[in-house]
């Protein structure tokens, strides 16, 4: 089962791309791809992220571990594509 949000970002996709970069990495997480889409990976998850013209990030999870909540896992790579 996989489950895509839709997120309201505030900086360009370009200054959020380096910056997830670096979280993802720094935390075990394996970020592919560019400021328009690409896939994370890590701690068993695993997604796709797509920004959009209207300031909005599509994520999609496609798997996680059966004992993280759908909630913490958003959370998590939210985190790493928003700040």
């Amino acid at each position: 089962m996989s489950k895509s949000i839709l997120v309201k970002i505030k900086q360009p996709p370009e200054t959020l791309f380096e910056k997830a970069q670096q979280a993802a990495n720094g935390q075990g997480y394996k970020l592919v791809g560019d400021a328009s889409k690409g896939l994370i990976s890590g701690s068993g998850v695993r997604g796709s992220y797509k920004f959009n013209g209207n300031n909005v990030l599509i994520l999609t999870i496609n798997d996680k571990p059966a004992l993280l909540s759908w909630k913490t896992v958003e959370e998590k790579l939210i985190g790493f594509l928003t700040e």
